[in-house]
């Protein structure tokens, strides 16, 4: 069913039994209310059916109606009986099992939102990029550190230049860089990778006011290695969409450097 049986803008009850339906085999959801925020959702599952692993970019709250089942939430396996409530947290592997019909609530949670101010435009220019950061983001990422050591000798200390020589750091920075060119619009889904690189920026001594050298350094290898198709359009949405990225491990870094006693 692919419209909502509600809509937020009015109230809403219903007897979540009588909205059960199981069909022979497989699945049958529901979406009960959806708004640009938050869904809810009954999923009706077959006995015997099995939803493999997978994770969510939002939060998610799992409420069981009926039946017997498993649920297996970042390796440890939970029984679903009627009335048992679990969060999920966003991101986290889970995978579940019907060994009987089984009909359970699935609300996900708000998205998380991006910067006030960056535009539609912006975001809708760099998600077309990805393609072009995924081929050649190992060339712009190799290139920009080639660039920043020459600029900026001063910074060469905070790096392990031996993961520099074999192409490790480049290699992790391409797929950050295509990870957040696919994400901008929905950054929960980054929260795991963006925590992890914070955490590494607070062990090296990475400062607020060195996010602009990297920035500069990172365009300027984009126009080098795409050319052409780096428009006045592509490296303006970039500038911004760095821009919006670098506030974001600031202030998580801020959050790390205050825990840890800095």
């Amino acid at each position: 069913m692919n419209n909502a049986i509600s809509t937020s803008n009015n109230s809403f009850t219903a007897t979540l039994q009588d909205l059960i339906e199981y069909p022979t085999s497989g699945i049958l959801s529901k979406v009960l209310l959806k708004d640009k925020n938050s869904q809810y959702s009954l999923f009706c599952l077959a006995a015997g059916t099995e939803i493999d692993q997978h994770t969510s970019t939002r939060n998610a709250f799992i409420t069981v109606v009926e039946g017997t089942g498993n649920l297996n939430l970042e390796g440890k396996d939970i029984t679903l009986t009627p009335g048992v409530f679990v969060f999920m947290p966003a991101n986290a592997p889970h995978a579940v099992q019907a060994q009987e019909n089984l009909a359970f609530v699935l609300a996900l949670s708000e998205k998380a939102s991006v910067k006030d101010g960056i535009s539609q435009e912006t975001i809708n220019i760099v998600k077309s990029t990805a393609p072009v950061i995924k081929k050649y983001g190992q060339q712009i990422t190799t290139r920009m550190y080639e660039i920043m050591f020459e600029t900026y000798p001063e910074v060469k200390a905070q790096f392990d230049m031996s993961a520099q020589a074999n192409g490790k750091q480049p290699t992790k920075l391409a797929n950050a860089v295509y990870g957040y060119a696919t994400h901008i619009d929905d950054l929960e889904g980054l929260k795991t990778m963006i925590d992890k690189i914070a955490h590494r920026h607070v062990q090296t001594h990475v400062l607020p006011e060195q996010y602009p050298i990297v920035g500069e350094c990172l365009l300027k290898a984009i126009k080098d290695v795409l050319g052409d198709a780096a428009t006045k359009e592509v490296i303006t949405a970039w500038t911004e969409a760095y821009q919006l990225l670098a506030e974001v491990f600031i202030k998580r870094e801020q959050q790390i450097y205050q825990t840890v006693g800095h």
